[in-house]
Formats: C-alpha cells, sequence, structure tokens
C-alpha cells in the first residue's frame, strides 16, 4: 500500500451487512469502497448559528459502478440481495498515514489510546478487541517485557479449548475486495509449565454474515514462561474476495489446548493491505470525519452509457429519529417494555368492542352478567374527586366509566364488564408476567366485602373456606386498599395488600402487579409504592375460564357476577415479562406526570430511548434540573422534542464525527473561557493558517424585546433593552420553554437581552486548506468538533488595525476531491458580547511565623484592599493556613479586624486555637472544590471589580 505522507489514509467504510441499526453506528464489520470514490466527496455537519436548529449531518459521494456493484437489482453483484436503505457509511482518516490499519490501543496492546490497564472494553465505547477463549474479553497488562512499550493484551486459554478457537481478534478494520492483504502479531505463553500452538488467521464474511474463506498462517508452539520471548505470527492473502463484506482478523489455536488454563499476551498487531507483512509501525491516530447512514443509492451513466456512477446521499442519526413519530410518554414507556397486549380503554363513544392497541390480540368485548345488564360507557372524559392531583397527565385518552348495581357487595347482581376471554386471553401465557390497570373508585369503600376491578378464575376454584384453584385477583377492599391474590390450581400462591388505604378517594390511581414462577416472586406496585415477594410459589395461573376487567364472574356460582365496580378504568396491560420496581416507577412517572421534574439531561436521554435509539451517547448534566411535563411531546417526531430540551437548556445538541448523539449543557459555552485553536497570519506565534475568512456585522440576530413563555402554564415573561429599540427599531424574539421554575424563564428572557440587544461580528465563513499546508492543519482540522471555543485574527493592511474574534464553532463542511485537495468550510458564532461575572477563592499570605496554639492570626492584604477586610471573610467562615505544606490546617474565623481603605494587614480572631506552627508567607485562602490545588486558579478570570454581569 503506497503512503502519501501529505495526505491522510481515508477509510470510506459502507456496511452492507448492516441495516439502519437503531441508529447506532456499529463499530464492526465494514467494508472499505474508498478505492471506488470518485471526484468529490462532501460533508456537511452543524447549523448555520447558534439560533438556529441543527440539521441533520450528510454526505454526498460518487461511487464508481463500472460493473454494477451498487446496482441492488444486479444479481451478481457482490451485495446482491443486501443493499438496503440506512446502511452505515463512515468517513475517517489516518493521521499520520501509515501502512497500519489498526487502531493505536489495538496495535499497541493498549499502550496508546488513554485507556487504563484491567479489563479490555466492550460495547460502544471499546477497543473492538474480542476473545473466544476469555470469558472476561481479555486485559489490558502491564509488562516490563512487551513487546513495544509497557503493556500487551492478555488473554486466557482454559483448558481443552478446541483447536481453531479464536484467543483475540478484531472485526474493526474495513478492508478493500480484490487487493492485498497481511497480518502480523506478536504472542506468548507466560504460564510455566505449558504449551500451545497458535497461528494468525484472516476470516472473510459475505454481506449475510456467512464465511466466505479463511486463510491461515503457520503454526508455532508456545512454550509457557514467565519470561517467554515473543513469536511473530503472520498470515497473508494476495487478494482479499471480491464479495468480501467485512473481515475479521487474530490469532487461533492451531490444536486443542492441553490440560491447563494458558495465559497468552498479544503485542504489536499489524494489518495492511500488502502482499507479505512490512516492519511493524504504531499507526497514526484514526480521526472520525463523518459517520451516518445511507439512504439512496442513484444511478447515472455517462460516456454514452458506458460508464456508470453511483452517488449515494446519507444522513446521521438525527434524520432518523425526525422520521419517528412519538406517542404520549405513558404509550412509550409501555411499547418500550414490548407488551402482550394494551387494551387502553380509550375507544370511542358506544363501544361495544375495545381494541388491543399492540395489535397482538382481537378485541375485548363488551359482555352482560346472566342476571342482566349493568351500565358500561366509552369514550368518557377524565375526571376525579382532586381534578389536579388526582388524575393523570401522561395520556391523552378517554375511559370507560362502569356503573352496576349493589357495588362492592356479595350480592348477585346485574352488571356490564369487558370480556378479555372473548378476545382468546385465558390468563398469563409466560411463566413470568406483568399486568397494569388505571382505576377510580366511584362509589366509596366497599361497605362489608370488596369491588372487582380485574379477576380471572380456573376451572376448580374454590372461595371457601379455603380459597384454592387457579385465580388472579385485583380487588378494592373494605379498607380501601388494593388487594392482589394470584393462585395455581393446586391452591400454592399468595396476597399482596397495598400500603395505601386511601384507595377509595374517587381519584386516579394505578396498580402494577405480576409473578414469575421461575424466579418464585410475586409483587404489587400501587401508585410507585414497591412490594415485592420473593418466596412465592405458584406455577402459572393458566389456563383461565375467564378473565375480565370489572367484574367478578364466579364460577361456584355459575359466572354470576358479584363484588360490582363502580367507577372509571383505562390501560389494561400486560407484558410477558417480570417488570422491576424501576421499571413500574418509570411507568407510573409517565401515567402521573409525564415525568415532570426531571432535568434537561435525564428527559434527552428519555426521548432517545422513546425513539428506539440504542447507539452511543455523550450527555452533560443539565442546568435546568426541573422540566415540566413530557405529555406535549405525543405527535411531535423524536428531533423536534430533542430540540424543545436543547432549547429550554439553552444548550447544544448534535452527532458528532463518529456518529455519537451528543447533548450539551448551557455551561459548556458559559464556562469555554479560552480558544482551543486561534487562526491567523502569525504561524511563528504558534497561529494556525487560514486560507479565507468571510465576516458579516450581523443585523439578523438583534433582538430587543425578548418574550419567554413558560410551557406548562402559558405565562410570558419579558425583557425589552429601551436603547436597542431606540437604535435598531423594534425587533422580537420569542421562544417556549419546558420549565418549572417560574424565575428560570425570567432569567431565560434577560439573558437573551444581554446576548442580542447588539450586532455581533460573526464568521459567516472561515476556510481552511489542510492539503496545502499538511503538517500544521491536518491535525487541527481533523480533531475539530462542532462547539470547539476557537479565536480568529485578521490583520488587515494599515492603517487599518487588526481583528480578534472568540467564536464558537458551528458548521464544519469538508470537500474531499481525487486529486488531492481538501477543503474544510467553517461558520462560526460569537462568544457572549458581555463576560459573567465570576467570584473567586479569597486568597492572601500570613504575615508573621504564630507559633502552634494561638488564636489570633495576622494576614496580608490580598488582591482587593479597597474594601474592608470584613467585607470579604465573613464570621465563621472556614480557611485554609498552610495549602502545599506539612502544616496545612483548616481553621474557623470569629471576628475581623476593623480595616480601611488601602489596608495592608488585618487580624483574624479564630473560633478555636491553631494546632500547628505557620511560617510568615504561608497562604491563607477558602477551602477548594475537589480536585483543585491551586488557590490560583480563577485568577486571571475572576477580580473583584473587573468584570461585569451579563446582565
Amino acid at each position: 500500500m503506497a503512503i502519501n505522507s501529505n495526505w491522510p489514509w481515508m477509510e470510506h467504510a459502507w456496511g452492507p451487512r448492516w441495516n439502519a441499526n437503531a441508529a447506532a453506528i456499529p463499530l464492526e464489520q465494514y467494508v472499505d469502497v474508498g478505492p471506488k470514490t470518485r471526484r468529490t466527496v462532501g460533508t456537511n455537519r452543524g447549523r448555520q448559528y447558534e439560533l438556529d436548529q441543527v440539521r441533520s449531518g450528510s454526505i454526498v459521494a460518487e461511487w464508481a459502478n463500472t460493473t454494477g456493484e451498487f446496482d441492488a437489482l444486479n444479481t451478481a453483484s457482490p451485495w446482491y440481495g443486501h443493499m438496503q436503505l440506512w446502511q452505515p457509511y463512515r468517513l475517517r482518516a489516518q493521521w499520520p498515514p501509515t501502512v497500519n490499519l489498526l487502531t493505536a490501543v489495538q496495535a499497541t496492546g493498549g499502550d496508546s489510546g488513554g485507556y487504563s490497564a484491567g479489563l479490555i472494553p466492550g460495547g460502544q465505547s471499546g477497543i473492538a478487541v474480542s476473545s473466544a477463549t476469555d470469558s472476561t474479553g481479555g486485559s489490558i497488562v502491564a509488562s516490563g517485557t512487551a513487546f513495544q512499550g509497557a503493556r500487551a493484551f492478555q488473554f486466557a486459554v482454559p483448558a481443552a479449548t478446541a483447536s481453531g478457537t479464536s484467543v483475540c481478534a478484531t472485526s474493526q478494520p474495513a478492508l478493500q475486495p480484490g487487493q492485498p492483504a497481511s497480518l502480523q502479531l506478536r504472542v506468548r505463553d507466560i504460564t510455566p509449565s505449558t504449551s500451545l500452538t497458535v497461528q494468525a488467521y484472516m476470516a472473510w464474511y459475505n454481506a449475510s454474515g456467512t464465511l466466505i474463506s479463511t486463510t491461515l498462517g503457520g503454526t508455532s508452539v508456545l512454550t509457557g514462561s514467565a519470561t517467554a520471548s515473543w513469536t511473530q505470527v503472520t498470515v497473508s492473502l494476495a487478494a482479499v474476495p471480491v464479495n468480501t463484506a467485512s473481515c475479521t482478523v487474530g490469532v487461533r489455536t492451531a490444536a486443542t489446548s492441553p490440560g491447563s488454563t494458558v495465559n497468552v499476551q498479544v503485542d504489536a498487531w499489524q494489518l495492511e493491505q500488502a502482499a507479505a507483512p512490512t516492519s511493524w509501525v504504531e499507526p497514526g491516530t484514526w480521526y472520525p470525519m463523518w459517520a451516518g447512514f445511507v439512504d439512496r443509492y442513484p444511478q447515472s451513466w455517462a460516456l454514452s452509457g458506458t460508464y456508470g456512477t453511483v452517488l449515494p446521499n446519507g444522513y446521521d442519526a438525527f434524520s432518523l429519529l425526525s422520521q419517528r413519530q412519538l406517542r404520549d410518554p405513558l404509550t412509550e414507556e409501555i411499547y418500550s417494555r414490548s407488551p402482550r397486549f394494551v387494551y387502553t380503554l380509550g375507544d370511542p363513544q358506544d363501544s361495544s368492542l375495545f381494541a388491543d392497541a399492540a395489535g397482538n390480540c382481537a378485541a375485548a368485548v363488551v359482555s352482560v352478567s346472566k342476571s342482566g345488564a349493568g351500565t358500561l360507557t366509552a369514550g368518557n372524559q377524565v375526571a376525579a374527586t382532586d381534578p389536579v392531583n388526582g388524575i393523570f397527565t401522561g395520556a391523552s385518552s378517554t375511559v370507560v366509566s362502569v356503573a352496576n348495581p349493589n357495588p362492592g357487595t356479595v350480592t348477585t347482581s346485574a352488571a356490564t364488564y369487558i370480556s378479555l376471554g372473548a378476545a382468546g386471553i385465558a390468563g398469563p401465557t409466560s411463566t413470568a408476567w406483568t399486568r397494569m390497570i388505571a382505576f377510580r373508585n366511584t362509589a366509596g369503600a366497599p361497605p362489608a366485602a370488596f369491588t372487582a376491578l380485574w379477576s380471572g378464575f380456573g376451572a376448580h376454584y374454590v372461595p371457601s373456606p379455603t380459597s384454592s384453584g387457579t385465580s388472579i385477583q385485583v380487588i378494592l377492599d373494605s379498607f380501601g386498599a388494593v388487594r392482589v391474590n394470584v393462585q395455581d390450581s393446586s391452591g400454592n400462591g399468595g396476597i399482596f395488600t397495598s400500603t395505601s388505604t386511601t384507595l377509595s378517594d374517587g381519584n386516579w390511581h394505578l396498580v402494577i402487579f405480576g409473578q414469575s414462577s421461575t424466579a418464585s416472586t410475586l409483587f404489587l406496585n400501587v401508585d410507585g409504592v414497591d412490594q415485592r415477594s420473593t418466596s412465592f410459589f405458584a406455577n402459572l395461573p393458566s389456563p383461565l375460564l375467564n378473565d375480565n376487567l370489572g367484574a367478578w364472574l364466579d364460577p361456584q356460582l355459575g359466572d354470576a357476577t358479584i363484588y360490582n365496580l363502580q367507577g372509571d378504568i383505562a390501560f389494561a396491560t400486560e407484558w410477558p415479562s417480570l417488570l422491576s420496581a424501576a421499571d413500574c416507577t418509570a411507568v407510573y412517572s409517565a401515567w402521573r406526570s409525564a415525568f415532570a421534574g426531571e432535568s434537561t439531561s435525564a428527559r434527552y436521554q428519555r426521548i432517545l430511548g422513546w425513539a428506539g435509539y440504542t447507539g452511543p451517547t455523550s450527555i452533560q448534566a443539565g442546568q435546568t434540573t426541573s422540566m415540566g411535563s413530557a405529555a406535549n411531546v405525543g405527535g411531535q417526531d423524536a428531533l423536534t422534542a430533542l430540540q424543545a430540551v436543547v432549547d429550554t437548556e439553552n444548550g447544544a445538541h448534535y452527532v458528532d464525527r463518529a456518529g455519537v448523539i451528543t447533548f450539551k449543557s448551557r455551561g459548556t459555552r458559559y464556562n469555554a473561557l479560552t480558544p482551543v485553536y486561534t487562526f491567523g497570519e502569525n504561524t511563528a506565534g504558534g497561529e494556525i493558517p487560514y486560507e479565507g475568512l468571510a465576516l458579516d456585522w450581523d443585523g439578523t440576530h438583534i433582538a430587543n424585546q425578548v418574550t419567554v413563555t413558560q410551557q406548562s402554564t402559558g405565562q410570558a415573561f419579558s425583557a425589552q433593552d429601551i436603547a436597542s429599540v431606540t437604535r435598531s427599531f423594534p425587533r422580537k424574539l420569542s421562544r417556549t420553554i419546558n420549565t418549572s421554575s417560574a424565575q428560570e424563564c425570567q432569567d431565560a428572557a434577560n439573558y437573551l437581552i444581554s446576548r442580542y440587544k447588539a450586532p455581533a461580528m460573526r464568521v459567516a465563513s472561515l476556510t481552511l486548506h489542510p492539503s496545502a499546508n499538511p503538517t500544521l492543519l491536518w491535525p487541527v482540522c481533523l480533531a475539530l468538533e462542532l462547539g470547539t471555543r476557537i479565536r480568529v485574527v485578521r490583520r488587515p493592511p494599515a492603517p487599518a488595525s487588526s481583528i480578534t474574534l472568540d467564536c464558537f464553532v458551528e458548521s464544519l463542511a469538508w470537500t474531499l476531491s481525487d486529486d488531492n485537495e481538501a477543503v474544510l468550510n467553517i461558520q462560526c458564532s460569537p462568544v457572549d458580547l458581555t463576560p459573567y461575572g465570576l467570584f473567586a477563592s479569597f486568597r492572601t499570605t500570613l504575615n508573621g511565623s504564630p507559633a502552634s496554639g494561638v488564636t489570633t492570626l495576622t494576614i496580608n492584604t490580598g488582591s482587593d484592599n479597597t474594601n474592608p477586610a470584613a467585607a470579604q471573610i465573613g464570621v465563621n467562615q472556614q480557611l485554609i493556613i498552610g495549602l502545599g505544606t506539612a502544616n496545612v490546617e483548616t481553621v474557623t474565623v470569629k471576628s475581623v479586624s476593623s480595616t480601611t481603605a488601602g489596608w495592608t494587614t488585618a487580624v483574624l480572631t479564630l473560633t478555636t486555637a491553631t494546632t500547628k506552627s505557620h511560617t510568615n508567607g504561608d497562604v491563607i485562602c477558602e477551602p477548594l472544590p475537589a480536585g483543585v490545588t491551586d488557590p490560583t486558579t480563577w485568577n486571571n478570570s475572576a477580580k473583584f471589580d473587573s468584570v461585569d454581569f451579563a446582565y
């Protein structure tokens, strides 16, 4: 493989083995289609400026299609039948370029990449190294005799491990079909008195995941010793199979392992597209540039139809999320746990059938007792005795009202109820199950018996004198508590009674209950209060003769109805699994309040879960710690719902270069005080050169009349700047945020005024040309990410003064061409125009050398001798004396002497005597935050009287 030292090794990895994959970008199993790319590849990520919504990142490429390999209808294509929409596509670059296609951490056995010694991390945050012999996945270990560096990978090979078992492997690299490939590793057996025969291998898979062939290297016998020398194992192949969609490379056993566990160490991996292994080199850093999914493969033909190309269009995970329509919070929580059936009972008025919203079971039927009909109506609005706290808000649903006679008595009475048996439901069908029902009782506490909410009985059920036979009973007893009874045909089972006895109050309550025969567990969760028994013995209570909502059909009375219900019911649901207490809490929170009170970061993560996203995330803790209800997400697409969370936080979100969905709190930009890079003409002074710069004195982002609306109440909070109105004419900005704090809404309005009352200089375009200046620009351009704080310097010809702008990167657009040209275009937003006020820790020094046991100390003036010492040091304030010395101790101030402007010393009286002696000039300061040891940390950014507040 020829290396151009001025151009990174570019990998265009496409995944015909994959599909949309829940919007996650896989780490492994790609094919490199880089040799197929033609002309220009362009990527774009970010947004124009900070007030704009982020756009889905995109890529546009051109692939040669001369043999029809990218024609989905071509049966001769190596990927025929596996070209799907939304298959992953990643673009990454290795700089500096090397022949070694592995990552640095793989190639060095854990020396590079910033990973700690210990178990090899797996998953999306891992390093894509696996083992079929070591159940732990292997480890990174320190070694004074590593082949290179100071670490190696180590894997256990148990006794009698079969020949051909992979000791370690990676499927991360994407190789080019038709090109040669070579692999080399250094291996050794460090277990004394053992031996192991191994060989390097490369396995090739087609788009179906079927093994095409395995290329094996020669065998080597490793002799075990604590000081064993390293053995090089290699394997080469003249041409990667043309129908390869992914590869796995590593080292495996070449004979059945002997009778004891062997520990194998591996170091100095190298995979290269060469006919034979070359000298090992540590690979350059692999920088992700773009990761997303190809959603179209439009074809075209040029040169009189003789030259075919495909122009794949790709978008990142945000595009997939924008197509996912969300339902209300309760529905999302229910469906995320794969229910067997969901009878919301929100069907329209006059319904005689109730549909299973999950679509798995037939409709439940309105049925009438043999004693006659009661009253049951559908399509009723949610009501409660307490219309504020007694209702649920997590689902927009009508409910079923039941008004049967003789509620809560043993009297045989007429009744109308909902039969699940008519839908073919006769109890649970799995050994672990959970059911849920929401209810409100409008008849008051049953006088002497109970009210049936949900019940089902088997053929041999006997109610008395000792209850036996199969049954599931959910009742509201005369004490106002919910009781659940589950038992099998032998009468084995148990009863749970809720701790709450106020459930006959005419308000809504949620009951979740379940059983696991294999785990001997029965649980009852009422309004989020969880009770569980792990000593419950009963087989699955199925089949039942009847399974009914709102009635008790007693088989011993010929299915006569007793214990009738008067009230409302909704959300009869079953899951074929045992929900955990945390699951129940989430479902209850969704039902009752739609998760009101959670932080923006928790809400962001929750919406991703509802959308079905399973990929990696980087989510900072939100500064808005109490959001309003999430009920409004129903009917929104997931990306819109996520953007609303970001608007509330006043933060940012994007899909990063590696495909990781990233959420940044507003504190990220507030606290980014210094630029990471400075771009300008003074390269001798460390500035990074740019090729083009377009600045805009931007008037389109002026706002001098701001209205922030609190979503939950509709209350509007305003702020305005009269001087800006006079100067720039009225300019309105409106934003709706979902915080439960009214003060935070007002604070947001004040901030937006401070930020946008005046025009700001913006970087409309900053052009970097790394192919023209490879050494300086490639590592900077490849490392740039959205939200990075940078400084741009422009020095016009005299007499014009220089321009210096601090700003945040908002958009990154790459243009790569096959004539070795690479251009990166950047758009930026300015940092806040007014700096923030910061309070630094108080710091000064001792005046004199006090002995141990004194109760007064004399201190020198700090950075402020204008304000009195007593205004800077409070009574009962703690101070650290002798920071950084062996005699450091913490004291508490009792009083501070009086001082005047210009003071040079002050006397502190302490609440207790010192326990150590101290030296003249020792540091005295306030206690510092965890991890901070330097009291001057904030000196340059926070001084009294040197900064203004933003508003």
